[in-house]
């Protein structure tokens, strides 16, 4: 029996979100968030329509690829949401925009939509940053 790619991929995205219960965020955030975000960047960078004519051409394994990273990130985002990992409205905030644009981000990688996918990425690297000057100082 063949397995389709989707379904690997839609099923170690759902693993890696329920592996994720529990997680202190800094641990969430280097086992799942950070490798996902790299892939999530890297795909973005790929599929930009603002790349040329060879954004369009990206196999159907690499979009898998983007689905999975951005179901992971959609999983983490339920995980940091909420005051019970960091106190105030600036994180509870931040986490929220971080989920709406995994979500993007996905529904942007399940039609292919090199644009769209480009544009959360885009966006997930803007809310990471902020967060991140905020929480996590960068040395």
């Amino acid at each position: 029996m063949r397995v389709a790619p989707l379904a690997v991929a839609l099923s170690l995205a759902l693993a890696g979100a329920a592996g994720a219960a529990g997680m202190t965020v800094k641990d969430e955030m280097k086992t799942v968030v950070d490798p996902a975000t790299n892939t999530i960047f890297a795909v973005g960078g790929e599929v930009d329509p603002a790349n040329g004519p060879d954004a369009a051409k990206v196999s159907a394994a690499r979009w898998a690829e983007a689905l999975a990273a951005s179901q992971k990130l959609k999983g983490a985002a339920v995980h940091l949401v909420g005051p019970q990992k960091q106190p105030g409205e600036a994180w509870t905030k931040s986490a929220a925009d971080f989920a709406k644009l995994a979500d993007d981000a996905e529904k942007a990688a399940m039609k292919k939509d090199g644009a769209g996918f480009s544009t959360a990425a885009n966006g997930l690297g803007d809310t990471c940053t902020a967060c991140h000057s905020k929480y996590k100082k960068q040395t």
